[in-house]
């Protein structure tokens, strides 16, 4: 496969992947904007912020902002075409490479994409049908998930695909732990809470992880019990541990025939990474500092793919050139 091809496909994952994503944090959001402002008019509008700084884009919101005064969280999350990470933006991105690879997905797969692009490009803007676009994201994006394992060959594309949607689900579910510790919580008084107990509940839906929790626990929600789950537990699909398990294992299939050479830096830092992750445990992790561990996790994951850019996607192939003839 082209490396060129084998990118795109890798691509298609990380965009599908992190539109579900924001689908999810912004249908979240929606439901804490509306029941915190009723009681707490400034923790209500700060919901918003921590979808914002979740994903990463704090800087690029506040120098968007400062071009355009009136621009809105919505606007810049949802809607934006000028910020590349913006949920619209990230569907457009999605379908683009679609395009580019129509010959490696089925009709199936292409006609969801397609699909879904249309929904996104066509969705007003009032409270009512951001709900209904949140819904609609998640459905087709599950439903393009299904379509490529069921009607795609699994060949090497399906593996890069696989590759992009376990790094963008682990660096994702890192976001959101850091954010709700590093920037949700008011102050230390607020610790075990009624707030604190709601927004760790939200970050649960954030993750599609409230029902696994109530299946692993039957206790109250804390940060101990949420963090273990979405962290290290290997029978939940969005956790950092079973999202490294699986990212090593499709890397490994869609290196196979991959020159050692081209494949081994990434190779040893993935590996290197779950095994660290493996080793470690919440209560220890939370002890030495939270933050720092998943600042330190997001750094490993981007230097992962900064190898398969570097090293496999974007490398370019040498040959030693025959000898000239000699006089």
């Amino acid at each position: 496969m082209l490396s060129r091809t084998a990118e795109n496909l890798y691509w298609l994952g990380r965009h599908l992947e992190r539109a579900d994503n924001l689908a999810r944090l912004a249908d979240v959001n929606v439901q804490a904007s509306t029941e915190l402002l009723a009681t707490d008019g400034e923790e209500g509008s700060q919901t918003w912020d921590a979808v914002i700084a979740t994903i990463g884009a704090r800087e690029t919101f506040d120098t968007a902002c400062a071009e355009n005064p009136a621009l809105t969280p919505v606007d810049f999350v949802i809607y934006s075409l000028k910020y590349p990470q913006s949920l619209r933006s990230t569907i457009s991105a999605a379908r683009t490479m679609a395009r580019e690879i129509r010959e490696y997905l089925s009709r199936e797969v292409f006609e969801e994409i397609n699909r879904l692009y249309l929904t996104a490009s066509r969705a007003a803007t009032d409270e009512r049908s951001l709900r209904t676009l949140y819904a609609n994201v998640k459905r087709s994006v599950a439903a393009i998930l299904g379509l490529f394992d069921n009607t795609v060959l699994l060949t090497e594309g399906r593996e890069w695909f696989r590759c992009g949607l376990f790094l963008e689900r682990a660096d994702m579910t890192s976001r959101i732990i850091d954010a709700k510790y590093y920037i949700l919580l008011p102050s230390a008084e607020h610790v075990g809470g009624p707030v604190d107990r709601y927004q760790w509940m939200a970050v649960l839906r954030s993750a599609s992880a409230l029902e696994a929790f109530r299946k692993r626990h039957r206790g109250s929600v804390t940060g101990p019990r949420v963090a273990d789950l979405l962290m290290f537990d290997r029978g939940f699909p969005r956790s950092l541990v079973f999202c490294l398990q699986a990212l090593r294992r499709h890397f490994e299939r869609a290196t196979d025939e991959t020159p050692d050479a081209r494949s081994v830096r990434a190779a040893r830092v993935i590996a290197l990474l779950e095994l660290d992750l493996r080793a470690a445990n919440s209560a220890n992790v939370i002890r030495s500092g939270l933050h720092e561990f998943l600042d330190e996790f997001q750094i490993r994951l981007q230097d992962f793919d900064r190898a398969l850019m570097e090293d496999i996607f974007q490398a370019h192939i040498t040959a030693d050139l025959p000898d000239g003839p000699t006089a």
